[in-house]
């Protein structure tokens, strides 16, 4: 596998992409979230996954500046956003509509990758009538019986590490799931943005007791069977963050008729950054599909 260090001309053209940078007040914690285009396009606003935050799509609503008035957005405890004392699914609900109404969004459409699509059809159960549409990236829902509730057993959590310099934990960061991605370009760049001064040294963005009181649920596949906007689902190919035979299999027998459904070719878990232009291409279509 060819490493790629250097950003490569689209991805530079991209970073220049004028957008607006800001935070949105919510229930005493400041959210961040960025946002491209002119509001008379239609809506689109990107969930991130586990820890992760805005910056990881930011070359993404660039790439779509001219089609859409895209959004994405840091939950509360991660990126640059505010911590709070305690986090629940509710908690993230309330960020992704307060970024929502601060953004003046209309009728979006939902991305949600991950643990962000999670958020996404939580948000969806109670919002989807006034949604566009509702896109799950690489996460997938699973009957009762099948169901993890992936944090509920989770150990308590311990203070984030503290390192000495921002070089020595910037050299630090993997991706979790853990994989190969030949990107390194988006992988330094997102690593730079995952780090904070504190008084002690420099530590990770992301909030450690952000699951201690979380629990997911087991009423997906009733909830992605009740909403009223349309649904699609695209994937990695590779992706080992669960079966890809039985899951995958279950999830397409469980997404409303005529969902669509993208097998993102030679892309693993973190498919937007084993395949980014692709990624873009493939959403784009996905978007199209509801607006």
């Amino acid at each position: 596998m060819e490493i790629v260090k250097e950003q490569p001309e689209w991805f530079r053209k991209a970073l220049e992409v004028n957008h607006k940078s800001d935070f949105a007040e919510i229930s005493g914690a400041k959210v961040h979230f960025m946002e491209w285009g002119s509001p008379l396009n239609p809506s689109v606003i990107m969930l991130h996954g586990n820890h992760a935050h805005a910056h990881w799509f930011q070359f993404i609503g660039a790439l779509l500046v001219h089609k859409y008035h895209f959004v994405v957005m840091s939950f509360s405890g991660m990126g640059e956003s505010d911590w709070r004392s305690r986090y629940d699914k509710d908690t993230f609900i309330a960020d992704v509509l307060g970024v929502v109404k601060a953004t003046k969004l209309v009728r979006p459409v939902i991305v949600g990758h991950s643990f962000g699509g999670m958020v996404a059809l939580a948000t969806a159960e109670k919002y989807s009538e006034d949604m566009s549409g509702l896109i799950l990236v690489d996460f997938v829902v699973r009957r009762p019986e099948n169901h993890i509730d992936w944090y509920k057993h989770l150990p308590p959590s311990k203070p984030p590490k503290v390192r000495p310099s921002k070089e020595e934990l910037v050299q630090r960061f993997r991706l979790m799931p853990p994989q190969e991605c030949k990107n390194q370009f988006l992988l330094d760049f997102i690593a730079e943005r995952s780090v904070r001064k504190t008084d002690q040294g420099w530590s990770w963005t992301f909030d450690p007791s952000t699951y201690d009181h979380f629990e997911v649920g087991n009423n997906q596949s009733e909830v992605l069977n009740q909403l009223n906007c349309p649904v699609s689902f695209m994937y990695g190919e590779n992706t080992m963050e669960f079966d890809t035979g039985n899951s995958i299999k279950e999830m397409k027998e469980l997404l409303p008729k005529g969902s669509s459904v993208v097998a993102l070719r030679e892309a693993q878990h973190h498919l937007m950054l084993d395949k980014p232009l692709e990624f873009v291409e493939e959403l784009d279509k996905l978007i199209q599909e509801f607006v």
